[in-house]
């Protein structure tokens, strides 16, 4: 696992899912696919990227990002630099994953190519 102050992306998250009884909230940027024409090619279109919030106590987000900036200031995780959109959580993962088989996030076994860890 690797740590780092931020992460940044241009590629589009949305909000994912997020589970009550574990408190924890994933947004997701999907896989590019050849048969389909995009307005924006990805730098690496064959990954899944997945942020994973665990020990979430509120959110504050729109549903999508068409870029991300997540830095961490004290317990909240700031969003492109913008004070009203953040998640207050205790830790924020950075999954990759170039598998097929991403719909197993919804059986919380996806197991990533390489996970960064914001702190």
């Amino acid at each position: 696992m690797n740590i780092s102050k931020k992460f940044e992306s241009n590629r589009i998250f949305r909000i994912w899912m997020y589970t009550v009884s574990h408190s924890t909230l994933i947004l997701r940027s999907e896989k590019q696919y050849d048969d389909v024409v995009y307005d924006f090619n990805y730098d690496d279109p064959d990954t899944t990227i997945d942020l994973i919030f665990s020990a979430v106590d509120f959110i504050s987000i729109p549903d999508r990002f068409d870029i991300l900036e997540i830095k961490k200031h004290d317990d909240k995780f700031i969003f492109n630099n913008n004070e009203n959109w953040f998640v207050k959580a205790v830790f924020c993962n950075v999954g990759k994953y170039s598998g097929e088989d991403e719909d197993d996030i919804w059986h919380r076994n996806l197991e990533y190519d390489e996970i960064i860890n914001i702190q």
